[in-house]
C-alpha cells in the first residue's frame, strides 16, 4: 500500500487534535505503531531492534512537527513518551478541546 505524506500537516500547536488523528494513520500505515501503541516490547524483537525502532519512530514524528514544536521534545529517543510528551503540552490547549469544554459545562 503507497502512502501519500504530501497531506500530512506539521504540528504547529494548535492543530494537535487533527495532527494526532493523521499521524496516528501514518505510524500504523508505516507499521511504526508498536513503540508508541503497544505495552511491551514483542518478544521476537532484540533489545537492540527496539531501540532503533524507537528512534526510528521519533525520528520519523519529529518530521512532522514545527521547529516551535521540536524544541520541546528533541531530546525524547523513546517514541511513547515523546508521544505523551506532545499529548501532555497540546492535547488541552486545541481549539476542538476547548470548544468541547465549553459544551459540556453549558449542559451542566
Amino acid at each position: 500500500m503507497e502512502v501519500n505524506t504530501t497531506r500530512m500537516l506539521s504540528l504547529n500547536g494548535s492543530n494537535y487534535a487533527l495532527w494526532k488523528t493523521k499521524m496516528e494513520d501514518l505510524l500504523y500505515v508505516k507499521k511504526y505503531h508498536e513503540p508508541v501503541f503497544v505495552a511491551a516490547k514483542p518478544k521476537e524483537k532484540t533489545d537492540d531492534e527496539w531501540t532503533l525502532l524507537h528512534r526510528q519512530v521519533c525520528g520519523y514524528i519529529r518530521q512532522w512537527v514545527d521547529d516551535n514544536v521540536l524544541n520541546h521534545i528533541s531530546g525524547e529517543n523513546n517514541a511513547k513518551s515523546l508521544w505523551d510528551k506532545l499529548e501532555q503540552l497540546y492535547a488541552k490547549k486545541t481549539c476542538n478541546n476547548k470548544m468541547f469544554l465549553g459544551i459540556l459545562f453549558k449542559e451542566l
